[in-house]
């Protein structure tokens, strides 16, 4: 399980980076600090899941779903994969459908009881 939240965390971040053309070399620093501090990941390993990632397609509600069963008890982690991927949408190229995303990610990871 450990490997697939960290494929679907990538995919997450990589989803936004496709969606506004945002510029991966700029992107990458914030990645790389983001899976260290989370999943304990280093440099080089999250240099080649971000590349790997890149590389493909994924259904990003499946890659949210995912998330959300893995991280069902990890508040903070939950809380910190909003704040980077707010990060991310924030960077450049705001656009609506962004936080389109990042409302259905809080959404999944903190439903309303």
């Amino acid at each position: 399980m450990d490997t697939m939240i960290k494929e679907s965390v990538a995919a997450l971040f990589c989803y936004v980076i496709k969606l506004d053309n945002k510029d991966l070399d700029t992107e990458r620093p914030l990645f790389c600090r983001f899976m260290k501090q989370d999943f304990n990941m280093t440099r080089e390993e999250s240099d080649k899941l971000l590349d790997e990632v890149m590389q493909k397609d994924y259904n990003i509600d499946m890659q949210i779903s995912i998330i959300s069963n893995a991280l069902h008890n990890e508040i903070y982690t939950k809380m910190s994969v909003l704040k980077q991927l707010n990060r991310i949408i924030t960077k450049s190229n705001i656009e609506d459908d962004d936080y389109d995303l990042f409302d259905k990610v809080k959404e999944a990871l903190f439903p309303h009881s």
